[in-house]
């Protein structure tokens, strides 16, 4: 969530979200009482949602959504005795984690730490919706200095960034940077801005050539299918895919056999990590079903000292300018 609500209140929206679904099998068309405390409570007015849903919760005693709201309410007016009160009886009747996470908060404020961690602990278990942060909580600060919490943190974090964790989605971290690319020769033919990009799960190739002509990869392991995978697309508008594996200290991949006047090609794209500033980009082709192999280009890219210019493409370096 990026509205500028604090945590806490980000927290609180999310709890509010998630039992919305669930009260949409109880009841379809909320009661007027209800409507009216939904109100209150998304605009925050704690006290006087509080009052509303203890209300609801006296008409409608199995409603679950208006038990944790409740909760919720209380927990943000510091009355965690009641907060707690009301979340138990909200799980009594559907357990939800988000609904286990603001009773754990409501224990911390009680100072009962066990029960808290008990609680936080169910809530990761029932799939705590992996976008809360929980380490920034100050209703959890109590038990920030104790080494379960750290433990709770970090494995909620590799559920929100799971290839941050994964040492198969890190094996091209190698090539991310700016770069100066050369050809065996020694001239330049092109630049590169390779970055890293959602929470680490994908490397995105920002190409320009020393024409000025441009083009961009999307390259991505794919833990089902344990292969890496790359889609290029350049301003001719021909894609190129690839597929393949990290070994021996390389990224190797095998392009999907083209055909052109009957002819079948094979391609082949190698990355080579030379140390921290420099990678080999080897590209080779085949038109004889891979008995023999000729070079379509061997760049070296080395590693930019300063910031690089606007990102753009790689088509036309190929061929010498």
């Amino acid at each position: 969530m990026r509205e500028k609500f604090t945590l806490l209140s980000g927290l609180l929206l999310s709890f509010m979200l998630c039992f919305s679904a669930q009260a949409a099998f109880a009841q379809t068309q909320p009661s007027g009482k209800m409507a009216a405390a939904t109100e209150l409570y998304r605009a925050q007015k704690w006290a006087e949602a509080a009052k509303a849903f203890e209300e609801v919760v006296l008409e409608e005693p199995g409603n679950a959504t208006a038990w944790g709201r409740l909760g919720v309410s209380r927990v943000s007016l510091r009355q965690f005795e009641a907060a707690a009160e009301a979340l138990q009886k909200s799980l009594a009747i559907t357990s939800h984690p988000v609904a286990m996470y603001n009773l754990a908060c409501a224990y911390a404020g009680l100072g009962q730490k066990e029960k808290a961690f008990e609680w936080l602990a169910k809530s990761l278990d029932n799939r705590l919706p992996p976008s809360l942060d929980i380490s920034r909580d100050p209703h959890l600060a109590s038990l920030r200095d104790d080494p379960r919490f750290t433990g709770l943190v970090l494995s909620l974090d590799k559920k929100r960034k799971p290839c941050v964790y994964s040492p198969e989605a890190r094996q091209f971290d190698f090539w991310v940077g700016e770069w100066n690319v050369f050809n065996p020769q020694g001239q330049q033919v092109g630049s590169s801005v390779i970055q890293q990009i959602s929470e680490g799960c994908g490397v995105l190739e920002n190409w320009t050539d020393a024409f000025g002509g441009g083009g961009k990869s999307i390259n991505f392991y794919d833990p089902k299918t344990g292969k890496w995978h790359q889609y290029w697309i350049g301003g001719d508008g021909t894609p190129q895919r690839y597929a393949g594996t990290f070994r021996d200290g390389a990224l190797r991949f095998e392009g999907e056999p083209s055909t052109e006047n009957g002819a079948r090609t094979l391609t082949r794209l190698t990355f080579f990590n030379l140390g921290a500033d420099t990678v080999r980009q080897f590209s080779e082709q085949s038109k004889d079903d891979g008995q023999t192999w000729s070079v379509l280009y061997d760049f070296k890219y080395v590693r930019k000292k300063n910031k690089s210019p606007p990102p753009g493409g790689r088509e036309g370096a190929e061929l010498d300018p």
